[in-house]
């Protein structure tokens, strides 16, 4: 039914509360069933910028391999991370507030400063 960013265990249960999504679980059938909740790859803007709202970091996983045919484990990465100091992305500023960012470097004895 489309595709899906999924989390588990107590990164679920969390972003279950925070992003009043439904809490389910994956294995219901063994003895430690895996908590696990998902939103749409569609709206993940939408969610990534309430939890950056509440001041939580965020890490987006995708796979980096096509799905082998027999339904194993698919290599996934951590392909962006965006936390509450260093949004740069147009679509998690706030339009109606100053945003800036400087940026530092140390090389010795001197200092390189840049300032947006």
């Amino acid at each position: 039914m489309g595709d899906f960013y999924e989390m588990f265990f107590e990164d679920a249960e969390l972003a279950s509360k925070l992003l009043e999504i439904t809490l389910t679980s994956r294995n219901k059938r063994e003895p430690s069933p895996v908590p696990m909740c998902g939103v749409p790859a569609k709206a993940i803007q939408n969610y990534i910028r309430r939890l950056i709202d509440k001041g939580y970091k965020v890490a987006i996983c995708d796979q980096i391999e096509a799905p082998s045919m027999d339904k194993g484990l698919v290599k996934r990465d951590v392909v962006r991370v965006i936390t509450p100091g260093m949004i740069i992305e147009n679509e998690f500023l706030d339009e109606k507030t100053n945003n800036y960012v400087l940026a530092l470097a140390l090389n010795n004895d001197a200092i390189g400063l840049s300032y947006l």
